[in-house]
């Protein structure tokens, strides 16, 4: 009678491991791409959630209220870069920063991530009146791969409202901001 160990060889476990390791560098690619989709829905709907949110605190307060990028969620930064978070404070005097720390009335702090935003040259904050009108002209707010690709905008139109615009096709679109 022959006995048979449950088990396997040596010569079967490599070619198990030979097969996962030609699956998952196939895989890799996709997965970074589908990773880098979902962070940037992320960002538009954070981005849009904030800028909706803001907009809503103008009416309701009677104030103006702005929005701009911030590093540490109290200070607003001085140029165009929001990866790293943004907040929404209360601006009656127009102020280029928050007076006090009870104007703030939140804040998003961002991780570093496979995606960089940037703003319009020029528009360093989106300011809402009490009516809920956006002041100055129509606002970008940009989002690219750390690769230099754009992947879409937010754009804040001088009513104050804010729509995504999904960069499409096959052919990838230059980020206008990074190099």
């Amino acid at each position: 009678m022959a006995r048979q160990d449950g088990g396997f060889s040596l010569v079967e476990l490599v070619a198990v491991v030979a097969v996962f390791a030609v699956v998952l560098a196939v895989a890799a690619p996709g997965f970074s791409r589908l990773r880098e989709r979902h962070a940037a829905l992320e960002a538009f709907h954070s981005l849009s959630v904030a800028l909706a949110g803001a907009r809503m605190a103008a009416i309701q307060r009677g104030r103006p209220v702005s929005i701009c990028p911030s590093a540490d969620g109290q200070r607003c930064r001085l140029d165009l870069v929001w990866d790293e978070g943004w907040l929404v404070y209360l601006d009656a005097r127009r102020r280029p920063q928050p007076e006090r720390a009870a104007d703030v009335l939140w804040h998003e702090q961002r991780a570093a991530g496979p995606l960089a935003i940037r703003g319009s040259p020029g528009r360093h904050r989106v300011r809402y009146q009490p009516t809920g009108l956006s002041g100055g002209s129509n606002a970008s707010l940009r989002v690219c791969s750390r690769d230099g690709r754009h992947l879409g905008s937010v754009v804040i139109n001088l009513a104050g409202r804010a729509r995504r615009e999904w960069v499409s096709g096959q052919e990838p679109v230059p980020c206008p901001y990074l190099p």
